[in-house]
């Protein structure tokens, strides 16, 4: 079953902005005109994301992850599906992978869209999504899971069979670990494929600059410059194969296992 083309991914985006903001002003009661100048302007973002890592450098956490809860913030996870994720799984379509995905988890989901997106690529598989409780993300997202039919988890610890395809668009950069998160991803779900599109050395809201490992009692701190090379490292260690496309910048990138 190769993946198949997706409406949601044609979509204009002006018409896709106002049918999100629709559906999330019936649940929060947000100020549309504001939402829309905030996409525009872009300045909101820029001093969430100066909060963010001026939290960080005084090693405040707990005021670092108040950013979130921001009423406006969704209008930048909104946005990071519209200009990246939904480019990342179109070129997806043109390559000649991807056959007999029968499950698929979106890590991170973000507002679910991308989630709806690969619902509509692979429609006969069981799909899955990530996401935490107790935020207004997770609400949305819970409409959107009964909507399109897909299984909204906190962790993929919940999932208790292996899974085809993994997607991470802009994900991993928010895990203060995220070597040893994607060895235990890969533990748990055992997949076949992996579409993964980082930006580690991008400044951006929930970034860190340094990054942790661990291995057994032994521990190490790593720059953000150096996490994409021992995530190349990482994967094909484990058996992965990088697959050569033609992607611009090559975002995302395809990993294969072949059994």
């Amino acid at each position: 079953m190769s993946p198949k083309c997706s409406p949601l991914l044609n979509e204009k985006p002006k018409n896709l902005l106002e049918s999100f903001l629709r559906d999330y002003n019936k649940l929060f009661n947000i100020d549309l005109e504001k939402s829309r100048r905030i996409l525009k302007d872009g300045t909101l973002f820029e001093k969430l994301t100066n909060e963010w890592y001026k939290n960080l450098k005084e090693n405040n956490m707990k005021k670092a992850l108040s950013v979130y809860n921001d009423d406006y913030y969704f209008i930048d996870i909104f946005d990071c599906f519209r200009t990246y994720s939904r480019k990342y799984l179109r070129s997806v379509l043109k390559l000649k992978e991807f056959k007999d995905v029968k499950s698929f988890i979106d890590l991170g989901c973000g507002l679910s869209y991308s989630t709806v997106a690969l619902r509509q690529m692979f429609p006969k598989a069981k799909g899955y999504a990530t996401n935490l409780k107790a935020t207004k993300q997770w609400k949305f997202c819970k409409i959107m899971a009964e909507k399109y039919d897909f299984v909204l988890i906190e962790t993929v610890n919940e999932v208790k069979h292996n899974i085809d395809l993994v997607f991470a668009s802009e994900y991993f950069e928010h895990i203060i670990n995220p070597i040893n998160h994607l060895k235990d991803i890969i533990e748990k779900t055992n997949p076949k494929y992996l579409i993964i599109a980082n930006s580690f050395n991008t400044k951006s809201i929930g970034h860190f600059q340094q990054y942790h490992y661990q291995e057994g009692d032994a521990f190490w701190s790593i720059h953000e410059s150096d996490m994409s090379k021992m995530f190349n490292r990482f994967l094909k260690s484990n058996g992965y194969e990088k697959i050569k496309t033609d992607i611009w910048n090559d975002k995302p990138t395809i990993w294969v296992r072949h059994d």
